[in-house]
């Protein structure tokens, strides 16, 4: 019974994003993919530290991404991240850029199963050719957290805006959809389907796999139980 309930929350979320992504296709521009992969790692003082590898077959993109978390309060993270990033053609990144992410995060629980997440990312682009970027994004997210087949089990929802503090204006939404699981201890994957709409942009449909080798599970700084 309890395996059916939560194939049932699955149905649910699978039904929810093929309905949303039906809804938008008229109007979409084309379908982003990318994949991630990395490992995250445990940090003394009950902080965290993830690295990723991303690539984009759809957009020529490539980055690598570096996140640690600071735990300051129960409540409240702070994730001073850095990404580069190549992808000659696109049209904001071009080439080798660097950028700062410093972000404030907040996390609350609402109840066994849910909780909320509200990350603030200041995000700042270095351009050799022209001004530097600055952007300021908020993503507000809901997570229901269960087990499937025994194992821990994340299902969320997230609604990520951004601002250009350049001109001070709003210019991009992305709405995205997913879930992760600890299938095993070696290996955590998500899978993310995100709609994004962009002022002066057609709508695009985005697709992400993550994939992420959990080393704490492996005595890196110290060991966590894998549930």
């Amino acid at each position: 019974m309890i395996v059916i309930k939560h194939c049932k929350v699955y149905v649910l979320l699978i039904l929810l994003v093929l309905s949303f992504s039906v809804s938008a296709q008229v109007a979409a521009e084309k379908e982003g993919t990318y994949l991630y992969t990395g490992f995250s790692s445990a940090l003394p003082g009950n902080n965290s530290f993830v690295f990723y590898y991303g690539y984009s077959p759809s957009d020529d993109f490539q980055s690598l991404i570096a996140l640690p978390f600071f735990k300051i309060t129960n409540n409240i993270q702070f994730m001073p991240g850095y990404m580069m990033t190549k992808a000659d053609g696109y049209r904001m990144f071009t080439n080798v850029q660097h950028h700062l992410l410093p972000s404030v995060i907040l996390n609350f629980k609402l109840s066994e199963r849910f909780s909320i997440t509200d990350r603030n990312m200041f995000y700042h682009l270095f351009r050799e050719d022209t001004k530097d970027v600055n952007l300021y994004r908020n993503r507000l997210g809901l997570i229901y957290h269960t087990k499937l087949f025994k194992k821990a089990t994340n299902l969320f929802i997230h609604d990520a805006m951004f601002w250009n503090l350049n001109n001070g204006k709003f210019f991009r939404n992305r709405i995205i959809l997913g879930g992760s699981i600890k299938a095993a201890k070696w290996m955590t994957p998500q899978i993310w389907y995100a709609y994004q709409a962009e002022n002066g942009l057609l709508p695009q449909h985005q697709f992400y796999l993550i994939l992420t080798v959990p080393l704490e599970n492996f005595g890196v700084f110290k060991s966590k139980t894998n549930n």
